[in-house]
């Protein structure tokens, strides 16, 4: 008997727990697995069938079951769940801009290029405000989704410290992209005054008061990075692994980023989120993407500090600085291309649907469609224009 269950299981198909996870340890893949072939789950995408069964369909004969629709439907679900949390977090920033203008008579917290020599100086009061509530957009919505989802926290944040090595280069890459995006953003700010807008030189809060730049510097390049990283890097990404990790990537890159409502910045935060996205799966654990959001932060941070606060030779120190970075980013990516380590690439794990289609389903969805729009809107509204 125990060997003809086990002839039988060799004719069986379950993707759950037949799926394997880039450098995730034992427990990880069986804790998803579980989560996955959860009757009770809508969220998991589960397929079992015995490759001997078929169904029989006029004009076509006899062909097997297929995993697609199985797929298809886990995916809609994901989708529409993830636009929903980005529409809380629409909401929250709405709802923020609307009290920020009536009780602290300041919107946002943006610096624009054109303020680079006179950003506005933010209250202490106004910072600790605004930096609990940027924390808390990021927070609801990973609330809403942990919850509705009941993904295990094995799975949502990973640890594993596989690829530990790695960090190092992942850091100095990121750096460097950041370093990019600094030289490409006075770039932007020279494209974008040809049509009279002025280009978002950094998010930042800015002030003189000493207190109030310690406060700056917790949210700005500690606790919003990390509760961001938590919900992208985290939940989000490590529950879209289930449709292959390339689209994971892709997919979350591209709807998340849209939360800064700024179309000079779009192409810099696509990137960097991708590159997160990717470093995180490559070392499988989301800690690798914490450290290099807070450092990559914290550089920028310093950076804009010193072109705002009118330090003599701003411009050398940051050139310096850039290429410094670009220096130590040749010789990582050197170090690991000796060591054939492909740091910035995923493979397309097995999946039913082809790229085209999920793309399809992802931008089919109501909840996603409404986001994208949303946030569009809000782009075009906050747009600042040159005087």
């Amino acid at each position: 008997m125990r060997a003809l269950a086990e002839k039988n299981n060799d004719y069986l198909i379950d993707v759950a727990k037949d799926s394997t996870y880039l450098n995730q340890s034992d427990e990880y893949r069986r804790s998803y697995a579980e989560w996955r072939s959860d009757p009770d789950n809508m969220y998991g995408y589960q397929f079992v069938h015995d490759t001997r069964e078929h169904s029989y369909i006029d004009g076509k004969g006899y062909v097997p079951h297929l995993a697609e629709a199985a797929e298809s439907i886990s995916l809609v679900k994901c989708c529409s769940l993830m636009g929903i949390c980005m529409i809380i977090m629409f909401a929250i920033d709405l709802l923020w801009s609307f009290i920020s203008d009536m009780v602290f008579g300041v919107n946002g917290y943006y610096v624009y290029c054109s303020q680079t020599h006179t950003a506005p100086q933010m209250p202490l009061s106004y910072v600790l405000v605004c930096g609990s509530v940027c924390v808390l957009r990021y927070i609801v919505p990973a609330i809403v989704f942990f919850k509705v989802t009941k993904l295990p926290k094995k799975v949502a944040f990973p640890v594993s410290k596989r690829r530990v090595d790695l960090l190092g280069h992942s850091i100095i890459i990121m750096l460097l992209i950041m370093m990019i995006g600094r030289v490409t953003t006075h770039i932007c700010a020279e494209v974008f005054s040809w049509v009279n807008v002025d280009a978002l030189y950094s998010v930042v809060f800015f002030s003189f008061e000493p207190g109030t730049i310690a406060a700056a510097f917790v949210f700005n390049c500690i606790a919003i990075p990390v509760v961001q990283e938590l919900l992208f890097r985290g939940l989000f990404l490590q529950s879209f692994r289930q449709f292959g990790d390339l689209f994971a990537v892709l997919a979350t890159a591209v709807i998340s980023s849209l939360c800064f409502y700024d179309f000079s910045y779009y192409w810099q935060v696509v990137i960097c989120f991708i590159v997160l996205g990717v470093v995180t799966i490559r070392t499988g654990s989301i800690l690798t993407a914490i450290i290099m959001s807070i450092i990559s932060h914290s550089l920028n941070f310093i950076l804009s500090y010193i072109t705002l606060l009118g330090i003599s030779q701003a411009q050398l120190i940051e050139a310096l600085v850039c290429t410094a970075v670009i220096g130590m980013s040749i010789i990582a990516y050197t170090a690991l291309l000796n060591e054939k380590h492909k740091l910035l690439t995923v493979s397309q794990t097995k999946s039913a649907l082809r790229m085209t289609k999920k793309a399809q389903l992802l931008f089919s969805s109501s909840s996603i469609a409404l986001w994208i729009t949303a946030s569009l809107i809000m782009s075009f509204i906050i747009m600042r224009l040159l005087k």
